[in-house]
């Protein structure tokens, strides 16, 4: 049986990362990318059409993720679905789907603040878990 599962998307972000931490120390990240789609309807009127899409990102690229971006950032992401499950306080069964990056490309100019070592350092490590797949 042939299995695929990968994601790429390009969009702008809807607010700032927030960084946090797992019990066990690891770094995470949830980005809320907008995708916008323009298209023509059947009655030749030019429509826009805007898709949310939850992004996750672990250890130093949510790091550096953190630091970086900002609402309305330009990213490319490419990663895989994923689909969570979890029971809500009052015992119904939730789920959702979402992207786990595998790496997250800044696509606007790097802003000034940001350290050509922190750049660096993303590039390295989307590397090295592309190399680990």
């Amino acid at each position: 049986m042939v299995s695929l599962n990968k994601v790429l998307i390009a969009g702008r972000l809807t607010r700032k990362p927030e960084l946090r931490q797992t019990p066990s120390g690891v770094f995470v990240t949830d980005l809320l990318v907008a995708l916008n789609r323009d298209f023509v309807n059947l009655n030749g009127e030019r429509q826009q059409e805007v898709c949310f899409v939850d992004v996750v990102v672990w250890g130093k690229q949510a790091e550096i993720c953190a630091q970086t971006l900002d609402c309305s950032s330009l990213v490319m992401i490419e990663g895989r679905l994923q689909l969570d499950v979890w029971h809500s306080k009052e015992g119904e069964k939730r789920s959702k789907l979402r992207v786990a990056a595998d790496k997250v490309q800044f696509v606007d100019k790097r802003p000034s603040h940001v350290s050509e070592k922190a750049s660096e350092s993303l590039q390295a490590h989307a590397v090295a878990a592309h190399n680990h797949e």
